[in-house]
C-alpha cells in the first residue's frame, strides 16, 4: 500500500510518502501559520519528487490533533477532500499517539506532552511491548485517555495511569514531545526523582510514524469515515466576536469607554 501522511498539528509540519517496507520521501519544516498556505503545495512537490502521481496513492493518513486548531482543521480538510476525490480509504490518527510513537522502543513508560497555552498541557501516557514473528515490532498502548492538564493535574494523571511496576516501584517516566524549559521545570516539581525528558529534536513528529499507525489500522481491517472524522481538540476554542459585527448578532460591547481592538485581535483564535 501507498500512503500519504500528513501532519500540520503546531507549527511544525511533516508530510511522507510511504509504503509497508519502505518511505519514499519526507519532509519536516517550520510551517509557522501558514498550514492552508504550505500544505497541499508541499504535498505536490514531494509527490512530483518521488515521481509519483496524485491517482496513485492507496491510502491517507492525517493527524487529527490535538494541537493548533487553524492547523488541525487544515489538515483534515486536506485529508477529507483528498479521500473523497480519489476514493481512497482514511486514516485519523492523534498526534499524541504519533509522538509516542515515535518512541517505542524505549523501555519506561511513556507521558506523550503537547503546550496547550495556558500553562496547561495536552497529554497521555503509553506503555510499550516489543515482539517477534521473525521481524521485531513494537506496540505501544496507551493508558487511560487523553487530557488536557495544569502541570499538577498532569503528575496526578501520570500516578493514576502509570503507577507503579509489577514489583511496586515507582520506575523513571519518560516525557516526549516540544517542551518548553519552564514546562519541564514545572513536571519535575511536581514528580521529583521520576521525570526523564527527551530533547525536543528527538521527540519530533515524523509524518512516516503516522503512516506506520495507519498501516497497522489497515491490516486490523479498520478505516474511517471521512464523513464522521471529526478533530481531536480536547477544548474548544475561545473565540470572541468582533466588536463591528455584534451589533448585527444583537450583541452589546462590554468594552470599557476608551479601550478599543482591532477585528483581528478580537476574531484571534487564543490556545
Amino acid at each position: 500500500m501507498l500512503l500519504l501522511a500528513f501532519d500540520t498539528s503546531d507549527r511544525r509540519a511533516s508530510i511522507a510518502l510511504c509504503s509497508e517496507s519502505e518511505v519514499y520521501g519526507e519532509y519536516i519544516w517550520s510551517i509557522g501559520r501558514n498550514h492552508s498556505v504550505e500544505l497541499l503545495d508541499r504535498i505536490q512537490r514531494l509527490l512530483a519528487e518521488c515521481g509519483v502521481a496524485m491517482s496513485q496513492i492507496d491510502g491517507i493518513a492525517v493527524a487529527m490533533g490535538p494541537g493548533s486548531f487553524n492547523g488541525i482543521r487544515v489538515a483534515l480538510a486536506t485529508a477529507k477532500t483528498l479521500a473523497f476525490v480519489l476514493q481512497k480509504p482514511l486514516w485519523g490518527i492523534s498526534t499524541l499517539d504519533i509522538i509516542a510513537a515515535g518512541q517505542q522502543q524505549a523501555t519506561q513508560p511513556l507521558c506523550a506532552v503537547m503546550e496547550a497555552g495556558r500553562s496547561e498541557l495536552y497529554a497521555a501516557c503509553y506503555t510499550t511491548m516489543m515482539y517477534a514473528r521473525g521481524d521485531v515490532h513494537y506496540m505501544v498502548t496507551r493508558q487511560g485517555e487523553y487530557g488536557v492538564f495544569a502541570p499538577a493535574q498532569l503528575a496526578e494523571f501520570v500516578q493514576a495511569q502509570l503507577g507503579t511496576n509489577v514489583s511496586g516501584e515507582q520506575t523513571p517516566i519518560l516525557f516526549c514531545g516540544e517542551i518548553s524549559d519552564p514546562t519541564r521545570q514545572a513536571i519535575t516539581a511536581e514528580l521529583p526523582g521520576r521525570c526523564l525528558f527527551l530533547s525536543n529534536v528527538q521527540s519530533t513528529r515524523r509524518a512516516s510514524v503516522l503512516a506506520i499507525l495507519a498501516l497497522q489500522q489497515w491490516r486490523e481491517g479498520k478505516v474511517d469515515d471521512p464523513l464522521l472524522l471529526e478533530p481531536l481538540y480536547l477544548r474548544r476554542p475561545s473565540i470572541t466576536t468582533s466588536t463591528k459585527k455584534r451589533p448585527l448578532l444583537g450583541i452589546t460591547s462590554q468594552r470599557p469607554t476608551g479601550q478599543s481592538s482591532t477585528e483581528r485581535e478580537e476574531g484571534a483564535v487564543r490556545h
